[in-house]
């Protein structure tokens, strides 16, 4: 190689990579700052986004987000087809002295976490449950994107409800949690998740599940293996509410 074309093909090189640091700054200058996500997708400024009131530092539903629950096709027509799915409230089989020490029923009923009570349809046959969200701005983990820890939480919460439906005594633990993180899951929208039971065989539960947006987006996907004790002392039998449905 001459000198010359070292030196053009180093000029090259150069320009090259100092675009691409350009780009990538500009680019995680507007994430940070929020603006990126919040303007692109759904054309509003970051400081636009919908807040939630609260009584007694709880949170209160947001009329209009549960206006927009109710409105979604989705929801009208899981209600509408009531011989296959069942609407449930979230706390179903859960006693009231367990969601006054439960973090999903305290630490997220805050204003602008969940603005709105979580949806929840279960399938006749137990084994295909739905949830339908919101998710406030105070649940971020880069600003404008939902925290990837919040993600598995939720996750976790659903995926056990098919599947403590059907574990023995149907109770459980989590054994052991995957997520795969597909796209950032913006705050501020509406978002679906879809949980299935995909095996169960004696006290083993695994369970599927997505999160995606209410255009069918799919912005993560999770799999998870529940375990029902083998010692009925560990964990309280909810046979009595959840074996009911």
């Amino acid at each position: 190689m001459s000198f010359f074309s070292a030196k053009s093909a180093f000029r090259k090189f150069v320009y090259t990579n100092c675009a691409a640091l350009a780009g990538a700054g500009l680019a995680l200058y507007a994430v940070d700052k929020g603006y990126l996500l919040t303007s692109s997708l759904f054309g509003r400024k970051h400081s636009d986004t919908i807040s939630s009131a609260s009584v007694d530092g709880r949170a209160v539903p947001n009329p209009k987000i549960e206006s927009e629950i109710a409105s979604l096709k989705l929801v009208k027509d899981l209600r509408a087809d009531t011989s296959n799915w069942r609407e449930l409230p979230i706390t179903f089989g859960i006693d009231e002295s367990s969601t006054q020490q439960s973090f999903m029923h305290t630490t997220f009923n805050q204003p602008d976490h969940l603005l709105a009570i979580p949806k929840m349809f279960v399938n006749s046959d137990k084994k295909q449950v739905v949830f339908v969200f919101y998710i406030g701005k105070k649940l971020c983990g880069h600003p404008g994107i939902m925290h990837g820890g919040v993600q598995a939480m939720l996750y976790d919460e659903a995926m056990a409800r098919p599947a403590l439906l059907n574990l023995p005594r149907n109770t459980g633990f989590t054994a052991y949690l995957n997520i795969q993180y597909k796209k950032p899951a913006v705050v501020d929208q509406l978002l679906i998740m879809r949980a299935d039971l995909a095996d169960l065989s004696g006290r083993k539960a695994l369970v599927k599940a997505s999160i995606e947006n209410v255009d069918g987006v799919v912005l993560s996907t999770a799999e998870s293996l529940f375990v029902s004790p083998s010692d009925p002392t560990i964990l309280k039998d909810r046979s009595d509410t959840l074996g009911t449905l």
